[in-house]
């Protein structure tokens, strides 16, 4: 079982990460791709470093978290290797989102980021719960 300091967090950046989906939603409804598929990636990257801190895990860079979610939860079998590719997509496509103005980022593109991001948050989700970390 968690201290309710550290559960307090978590919960807190896991909340983020519902809202992000819920923003992604939103903007994917409106047709505005790519910054949907931003919000889907903002919203697995909070629930990983919810994650990480249930190691104690802190990163400064968003390359640490999902090396840091590769090392600690794919590697050990806690999430399945495709997380580690929905995770790595998801980096790719906020990417063209937010910098690359000669991609664009299909609707199609912006719905399976959306789906991704929903199954990791729900896992995420599910994992943390059964662990002691929410409520």
């Amino acid at each position: 079982m968690a201290g309710s300091g550290l559960t307090e967090q978590i919960t807190v950046i896991m909340d983020k990460a519902v809202r992000s989906l819920e923003a992604s939603k939103s903007l994917l409804e409106g047709g505005n791709n790519d910054f949907s598929s931003s919000r889907s990636y903002y919203a697995a990257f909070y629930a990983l470093q919810a994650l990480m801190l249930t190691k104690n895990l802190v990163y400064s860079k968003h390359a640490g978290v999902i090396s840091g979610f590769n090392e600690h939860f794919i590697r050990e079998n806690i999430f399945p290797k495709e997380f580690s590719k929905y995770i790595s997509r998801l980096f790719r496509e906020r990417h063209i989102g937010d910098y690359d103005f000669k991609q664009v980022i299909t609707h199609e593109d912006a719905e399976k980021d959306f789906s991704i991001a929903s199954e990791l948050v729900s896992a995420i989700q599910q994992y943390l719960q059964r662990e002691g970390f929410r409520a």
